[in-house]
């Protein structure tokens, strides 16, 4: 019986509503004096946790685009919902956020900084 109540206990504590948030991926292609670029992959359901943006500009490319929801870092703001098409571009100024993944597909931009 002893064996048996703690198979259940771990299994309880391996459940998905016990892990933490999955965050997408982050993999720096460039970084120099003048740009970083990076690839983020949001998978469904995926986010980047809240972050602050370094540098002043930057450039996203959605190479497979979805639907992201924004959330900013000062509560009195509104959160945004984002459709990106695939292989659209554009322009953000730094901000503090978090982004999430609230469609049905992976999502991957190259995003750009200006530094």
């Amino acid at each position: 019986m002893k064996f048996i109540t703690t198979g259940i206990f771990l299994i309880v504590l391996s459940s998905p509503c016990y892990a933490q948030k999955q965050t997408a991926t982050r993999e720096v292609l460039l970084d120099n004096e003048s740009v970083e670029v990076i690839r983020l992959t949001y998978p469904p359901g995926t986010e980047s946790g809240m972050h602050t943006h370094e540098y002043p500009n930057r450039a996203v490319y959605f190479v497979k685009g979805g639907f992201l929801e924004v959330v900013p870092g000062d509560s009195q703001q509104d959160t945004v919902v984002i459709e990106a098409p695939d292989g659209t571009a554009s322009y953000l100024p730094a901000a503090t956020h978090n982004v999430r993944n609230i469609g049905e597909t992976e999502i991957v931009i190259i995003e750009t900084e200006i530094k």
